[in-house]
């Protein structure tokens, strides 16, 4: 076949091609069902100059717990330990090099392709009182008490919001007064069609949820793609990040624009996705893809041709429906995955590709404050959390954390050593304090030998959960991290102690406060294990405690420690 030959062969494909997508845009009523009747334009991606310039700072970043889990996405830290959101559906803390699982939205499912079943947690931050807020991109949002598992859902996929539900729960931003600003990427898809959001017409929003009403109002509607949210450090306005068109929109919540919306900073080099306040007033932009004018993005790109957009978008739409329907009647594993595959943004990076990885800080007026690049590592990072004076970065698509110091970004102002500081308002709901008083009751029990045994069985589940911890002394990797955690963990660790010393303290004082004449009347009859116990109170607390557990089963004990650590 000669040259005319090849040129005739490849017009003929073109032909075939252009003759099929019309079709498949002509007909009415094929999947998939949403709009695609706008233009969507962008503006030109700002060159590598200036504070964009590119860099190597990047360069060498750790890649923790490689292997451990997949897609950590959102990061949120407490008491100086990271928490992070996973693509199995679970919500877990990391302390060194050990994972503790907190909370799951979803229910049990076989594999990562019925994510709808397993749920997605995306987005999460810690309010000033210790609580979890989470969005999970199919049950909706959360209030979570980290220490017990406890959740609240606060928004669900079927509420109705200015006529519409929310398809994609994506970021969440607590105010001071408990509101939440949060965002739903799409009215029209769910995540795992999270490609069709960005061939269709815009229709992610920004949403306020009144903490005091429990109502939702829209701020920003028809955002391509609404993504990471954050509000200023005065909360004066509050600012959207628009991954389809590489923007940030800003919304006024105080002040002459009050209930106005404007653009924040446009014409990113790649595709804005979580923010984070720096603590400084502005704002850390990580671009989960990157981009520029020698290598555009591919929707971008055919974002000013709607019909070009519906033919793509309904070529997966038939595919993906084809596969529905061989599942129906021959129920099969290959089809479910093919129809996770199709629409799921996890089969996007090994064809849009990235050509380099570049986080951005950016002033409170929206103007690019510093850059950081590396070409080494392409790894599609989506949030950024700091803690003390290291950099944490989370991915969608990632098996590991990145991990770098924070002077290998030039970045040293924003350490965060006091955010530590922030479990006093956690301890502050601990009037735990009393349980020593309420074991008052006490006196009682060394009246009667058998109520003195009841409490210990009250209290040996508490002792019980700390013997554990004792056990766990036995293996340095679990009693490292306790020690540290007992200087960023004083809400959940301490407690344990705290009450297991009261509770033996308790029964010693108690004998000791409330038993100066019952010993001397008892030292008669049972003098000799009053006496040990005044002599050496903790010497005998292990064989008091080991007696306990014998009484007990330790079945029941075991447990224990898990959900201790849990939470």
């Amino acid at each position: 076949m000669g040259v005319g030959g090849v040129v005739k062969f490849i017009l003929r494909r073109l032909l075939e091609i252009t003759l099929i997508a019309a079709v498949l845009v002509l007909i009415p009523n094929l999947p998939p069902h949403a709009n695609f009747s706008k233009p969507i334009s962008r503006v030109s991606p700002k060159p590598f100059t200036g504070k964009l310039s590119l860099n190597n700072r990047l360069d060498n970043i750790e890649k923790w717990h490689k292997g451990d889990f997949v897609g950590p996405e959102g990061l949120a830290e407490l008491n100086g330990e990271l928490y992070t959101s996973l693509y199995t559906g679970d919500i877990v803390k990391l302390t060194g090099e050990h994972i503790t699982p907190i909370v799951k939205f979803g229910r049990p499912c076989k594999n990562s392709y019925e994510e709808s079943i397993c749920g997605r947690p995306l987005g999460i931050e810690f309010d000033q009182n210790g609580y979890l807020f989470a969005a999970d991109a199919y049950y909706g949002i959360f209030k979570v008490d980290v220490k017990t598992g406890k959740k609240e859902q606060l928004v669900g996929p079927n509420t109705v919001i200015e006529g519409k539900k929310a398809k994609i729960f994506n970021s969440v931003a607590l105010a001071s007064n408990g509101d939440i600003y949060w965002t739903d990427s799409s009215s029209d898809f769910t995540l795992e069609d999270g490609l069709f959001t960005l061939l269709a017409d815009p229709s992610g929003r920004l949403m306020h949820y009144n903490a005091k009403t429990k109502t939702n109002k829209v701020l920003i509607d028809e955002l391509f793609f609404a993504n990471g949210v954050a509000l200023s450090k005065d909360e004066e306005f509050v600012i959207v990040a628009e991954t389809g068109s590489s923007r940030i929109q800003r919304y006024h919540l105080k002040g002459p624009k009050q209930g106005k919306k404007d653009v924040f900073i446009d014409g990113l080099p790649g595709l804005p996705d979580n923010l984070t306040p720096d603590g400084k007033g502005g704002f850390i932009v990580p671009l989960l893809y990157s981009f520029d004018n020698e290598h555009p993005n591919m929707f971008q790109s055919i974002g000013p041709f709607p019909w070009l957009r519906k033919a793509i978008a309904r070529v997966m739409g038939v595919t993906e429906y084809l596969f529905r329907k061989i599942d129906e009647l021959y129920p099969n594993e290959f089809s479910l995955k093919a129809m996770h595959f199709i629409g799921h943004f996890t089969s996007s990076p090994s064809w849009l590709g990235a050509q380099r990885s570049t986080i951005l800080r950016v002033d409170k007026n929206g103007q690019i404050a510093d850059s950081v690049h590396t070409d080494k590592i392409k790894s599609f990072f989506c949030d950024v959390k700091i803690i003390r004076d290291t950099v944490y970065l989370g991915s969608p698509f990632n098996d590991y954390l990145g991990r770098i110091p924070l002077a290998n970004l030039g970045w040293e102002d924003l350490r965060q050593d006091e955010r530590v500081k922030r479990a006093a308002p956690v301890e502050t709901p601990k009037p735990t304090t009393q349980k020593p008083t309420t074991t008052t009751p006490p006196p009682s029990t060394t009246q009667k030998a058998t109520t003195t045994t009841q409490k210990p069985t009250t209290t040996t589940p508490k002792p019980t959960t700390t013997t554990p911890k004792p056990t766990t002394t036995t293996q340095p990797t679990t009693t490292t991290p306790k020690p540290t955690t007992t200087t960023t963990k004083p809400t959940t660790t301490t407690p344990k102690p705290i009450t297991t010393t009261p509770k033996p303290t308790t029964t010693t004082p108690k004998p000791t406060t409330a038993k100066p004449a019952p010993t001397q009347a008892k030292q008669q009859a049972k003098a000799v294990p009053a006496q040990p116990k005044q002599a050496t109170p903790q010497a005998q607390k292990v064989p008091q405690q080991t007696q306990q557990q014998k009484q007990n089963p330790p079945v029941k004990q075991a447990p224990k420690p898990t959900q201790g650590n849990r939470k």
